[in-house]
């Protein structure tokens, strides 16, 4: 009996160690933990600058992580106080996390600064690739992807532009299927498309693209549209 409750037991403080982990981990004074937003805060109101708190803060995310792994991988290698392999990895993961969180909220938090104060039609482009609705997909392929490179196009006829595609639509196509399939049946339309309008500031679009997840949204004036924007603009 003993020896059936000493693999449970084992387990038992394996995971009460991991518990620990969690309940302090999102106390840590790392971006772009809660404690990493107070710590920045914190750091706002001393320095008065909001870049170099954010970039201070996201370092210290970033530093605890690396450290987490290397615990992580001591804990594997040596488990001490009774922790076994299990918990190593679940630290070394969690530091993984941390990391790449804190690497990737910095960059957000560049972007974001460095969209402050424009709009949609500054950052557009008004020379947005355009096909016709009724070419098939090979045609497509064929005439547009492969000499321009482009991976977005707004499908149009002589009324407008009809909807948009791209390269997730196509794929979706089986290749033996792109010579019967026109661009109009797998094109997403233009009524389920999201807008973003000449003066909306740049920011929010980045927002709606974020919270839609797409990485396309064109810009309409006047009932037509005289732009697109895509999300390689906006992070450019």
């Amino acid at each position: 009996t003993q020896n059936a409750i000493e693999p449970v037991a084992a387990m038992a403080i394996q995971l009460a160690f991991i518990n620990v982990v969690l309940a302090v981990f999102n106390l840590i004074p790392g971006f772009p933990l809660d404690g990493g937003r107070v710590f920045r805060s914190i750091l706002w109101q001393v320095t008065g600058n909001y870049k170099r708190s954010t970039r201070i803060a996201t370092r210290v995310g970033q530093g605890t992580g690396y450290l987490f792994i290397l615990g992580g991988i001591l804990i594997v290698f040596l488990q001490p106080f009774g922790l076994g392999w299990f918990s190593g990895l679940w630290l070394a993961f969690i530091g993984w996390f941390l990391g790449n969180a804190a690497s990737a909220s910095y960059r957000q938090a560049q972007w974001r600064e460095a969209l402050q104060g424009f709009t949609a039609s500054q950052v557009m482009t008004a020379d947005y690739p355009v096909v016709p609705l009724s070419i098939t997909v090979s045609q497509l392929v064929q005439r547009y992807i492969f000499t321009s490179g482009r991976g977005c196009f707004l499908v149009a006829d002589e009324g407008g532009v009809r909807g948009i595609l791209t390269l997730p639509n196509i794929k979706s196509v089986s290749q033996p299927n792109w010579g019967v399939t026109q661009v109009k049946e797998i094109m997403t339309p233009v009524d389920k498309l999201k807008m973003a309008h000449p003066d909306q500031d740049a920011l929010s679009i980045l927002e709606q693209m974020d919270e839609s997840n797409i990485s396309q949204m064109p810009v309409v004036s006047g009932g037509g549209v005289i732009g697109l924007i895509t999300r390689d603009n906006l992070i450019r």
